[in-house]
């Protein structure tokens, strides 16, 4: 374009300095019609921008404002360059299980180990299946976000299921606490019943309205070890405004930055 319009500028010039260079009766004359074209192509040159011309150009460029489509562009790259900080599950720190039932809503400073949760049971009394080189039974502190695709009411749950012997007489004692962008959405406490020779368990609750977004999740579950326990299992649920029951959390609703 910027050549097109040189070429349309020079042609211009040259039909109305034309009349000029015929009456030019001679050599200075038409010197200084000369000078005078070259003065003025320096000028369109300049207004056009056309690369080459002492950094003209970029000055020119430099200077557009943005367009609503630039914004959109700058947006969207942004949102993917920050996607791409993500990875599918929650962090998992693993820390050793309170003793007594007033020491469950205090977390630990120190962890034994970590992995990602992706969803589904969490072995509490056999973390060395996700790799934790831990024999006694552990809490967990959940570290992420949280991935809301839908505006209104979603539901988090914590289930623990629970397996003993028969010589078991003291409930084991467990906790659920909550947290959404640092603020607490609930913290609950309750008991499995004793013994549980076939399984027994107890949930908590939380909800909270949200608008589709990526929310900072903190979760702490942790349970009281009862004597002759077999299994100890914790699992985080979900119900979105679109679920008609709670269900498994996804992979990819729960997200952490590697």
């Amino acid at each position: 374009m910027g050549r097109l319009a040189l070429g349309i500028a020079i042609a211009a010039l040259s039909f109305v300095e034309g009349s000029g260079f015929a009456l030019a009766q001679d050599q200075q004359a038409n010197q200084q019609q000369l000078d005078r074209i070259e003065q003025k192509l320096d000028r369109i040159i300049e207004h056009l921008g056309i690369p080459g011309q002492d950094g003209a150009s970029a000055k020119s460029n430099g200077s557009l404002p943005a367009t609503a489509n630039d914004g959109a562009k700058k947006q969207a790259s942004s949102e993917a360059g920050a996607s791409q900080g993500y990875q599918r599950g929650a962090l998992a720190i693993a820390r050793v299980a309170p003793a007594k039932k007033d020491d469950l809503p205090e977390i630990p400073a120190d962890s034994v180990g970590s992995f990602v949760y992706i969803g589904g049971a969490i072995p509490l009394n056999e973390l060395s299946r996700k790799g934790v080189l831990y024999t006694g039974l552990t809490s967990v502190e959940l570290q992420g976000w949280l991935k809301v695709a839908e505006p209104g009411r979603t539901q988090l749950a914590v289930e623990y299921r629970a397996t003993t012997g028969s010589n078991v007489f003291v409930n084991a004692g467990c906790i659920a606490s909550l947290w959404l962008e640092d603020r607490s959405i609930g913290s609950q406490h309750g008991e499995i019943p004793m013994p549980a020779r076939e399984q027994k368990s107890v949930s908590f609750i939380f909800g909270a309205d949200l608008h589709p977004g990526l929310y900072k999740l903190r979760a702490w579950l942790a349970c009281t070890e009862p004597r002759d326990l077999h299994v100890l299992n914790a699992q985080l649920l979900i119900k979105t405004p679109a679920d008609m029951n709670l269900r498994m959390i996804d992979s990819g609703e729960l997200l952490h930055q590697g």
